[in-house]
């Protein structure tokens, strides 16, 4: 496996390749120019050096050309031959000439000796001599300048070649540095964008894998790191969804089951109303029916007619069994009342409005206003209260679009729960003689569910209000005693 900060490398060389190549293109086209420059110089330096040295050997050869013509025009003018000592000079001129090998010419040397031979001595002719000595170096001289022309020339040609490769370098290097350059940047920028292709997939949760753009890619290592994990991202995206999926079934099965048991407890409160409304009944029914029962046994005791007698008896055992009846509803317990607890109002009303949400039409919609408070109350109570009413309101829209609103605030130790609909609102008579029992307006309806409300309110020391809403709708407006924590004893569930 190779080492961990090979991929980040590859990356960090990738995006600093540009700078890299552009710093090694401009130090490699510096160099080639002073290279070449100096090559240049060093040239030319190479073709004046043997150039020098000709033109001494041809201002050499031009003196040693004006001795002999001085010593053939006083020889000729006077007849004085040269002396030993002034031949002697020219030829250790020559000689020189010789040794300095500065000539063009291959068949200069050859000439000077030659030269050099018509000036030693002994002489029989000088005129001849110095004549002959004199036309070789005149040869010579021609020679040897005729080919200086040519050398310069050639030297010239040389230069100015040189001159044009110089020009034509200084304009191509840095051109061709700049595509290069540019070419470099591009394939840079490209793998720039590339990644920026890859953080936006990142950013909107789009896990495409990616393939290199060719063999030689050097985001490779990168795409493999970035498909490994967009891999492990979809994984964890499928797993995130199945979860939530999971959770979704698991709210809506629990919160059927919490409707349910609702329902159940509601069932058992309309029952705790009717057993209520027995045991008022039971206790108006006593007191006639025991007095009936004593007249019965008096009258029993009075009559003399045994047919009478034991019809009576019958009636009075019947009425007994009245009375037992009364006395066993009269001892049955009423509602038991539940423990006040701290609460969020935010969270009680909201739980509510959820659990209720679930089983809610969507022509219908509920609004939540509410300040939050943590607050001591009874909070099953509020709650079975408040779902009682939401359930009214739904009911009251049925098929109807309509909105609930649901309002809870705090004030001096007072919650007030308010719930409004756009419904048809109350009837006169509720509004006017308040909640009977077993009235209803609904054709399914037993006319006890505000029967209970009021009921749950009562028990918990709360009042109850009817209202019309601003629209005609149904407004309930309730009010229960509530304490603030720090106040309140805190009671541990």
């Amino acid at each position: 496996m190779p080492p961990a900060y090979a991929r980040p490398m590859s990356a960090r060389t990738t995006l600093l390749q540009p700078l890299r190549v552009s710093v090694a293109l401009a130090t490699i086209a510096l160099i080639l120019s002073l290279g070449f420059l100096a090559l240049t110089a060093w040239h030319s330096a190479y073709r004046l050096s043997p150039l020098e040295n000709h033109i001494r050997q041809i201002q050499g050869l031009q003196q040693t050309d004006i001795a002999i013509g001085k010593l053939l025009t006083r020889h000729l003018g006077s007849h004085q031959p040269p002396t030993a000592m002034e031949l002697a000079h020219i030829r250790a001129d020559l000689d020189d000439l010789l040794q300095q090998n500065g000539q063009l010419s291959p068949k200069t040397p050859e000439n000077l000796r030659m030269a050099s031979d018509y000036l030693s001595l002994p002489i029989d002719n000088p005129s001849s001599n110095l004549i002959g000595a004199l036309s070789l170096i005149r040869k010579v001289l021609t020679q040897e300048n005729a080919l200086q022309q040519q050398a310069i020339k050639t030297a010239r040609q040389s230069a100015d070649q040189e001159f044009t490769i110089a020009l034509i370098a200084l304009i191509a290097t840095p051109i061709l540095a700049i595509a290069v350059m540019i070419w470099f940047r591009r394939r840079a920028f490209r793998a720039v964008s590339r990644l920026s292709e890859l953080l936006d997939n990142v950013a909107s949760l789009r896990f495409v894998e990616i393939r290199p753009v060719s063999e030689d890619d050097p985001l490779a290592p990168i795409y493999d790191h970035y498909n490994e994990m967009t891999a492990s991202l979809r994984t964890v995206a499928q797993q995130s969804r199945d979860h939530t999926d999971q959770l979704e079934n698991q709210v809506r099965a629990a919160s059927e089951t919490l409707l349910r048991q609702q329902a159940e407890l509601e069932n058992g409160a309309k029952m705790a109303a009717i057993g209520e409304f027995s045991a008022r009944l039971a206790h108006e029914l006593r007191n006639p029916v025991s007095g009936i029962s004593m007249a019965l046994r008096n009258m029993e005791i009075e009559t003399e007619d045994p047919d009478h007698r034991e019809r009576l008896g019958l009636i009075a055992g019947e009425m007994d069994r009245v009375t037992r009846l009364l006395n066993s509803l009269l001892q049955n317990k009423s509602f038991t009342l539940e423990t006040p607890v701290q609460v969020s109002s935010d969270q009680l009303v909201g739980d509510v409005v959820k659990l209720f949400g679930y089983r809610l039409p969507t022509h219908i919609s509920i609004k939540v206003h509410s300040e939050n408070h943590t607050i001591v109350l009874p909070r099953d109570t509020v709650r079975q209260v408040l779902l009682n009413l939401l359930k009214n309101s739904c009911e009251a829209l049925g098929n109807q679009p309509g909105t609930i609103t649901v309002s809870f605030d705090v004030a001096k130790n007072t919650a007030r729960l308010t719930v409004a609909d756009t419904g048809p609102g109350y009837s006169e008579a509720l509004l006017t003689r308040g909640i009977r029992p077993f009235q209803t307006g609904k054709a399914d309806g037993v006319g006890l569910g505000l029967s209970i409300v009021q009921h749950l309110v009562h028990g918990a020391g709360g009042t109850l209000h009817f209202d019309r809403n601003t629209n005609g709708g149904a407004k309930t407006v309730i009010e229960f005693p509530c304490e603030e924590p720090d106040h309140a004893h805190h009671h541990h569930h």
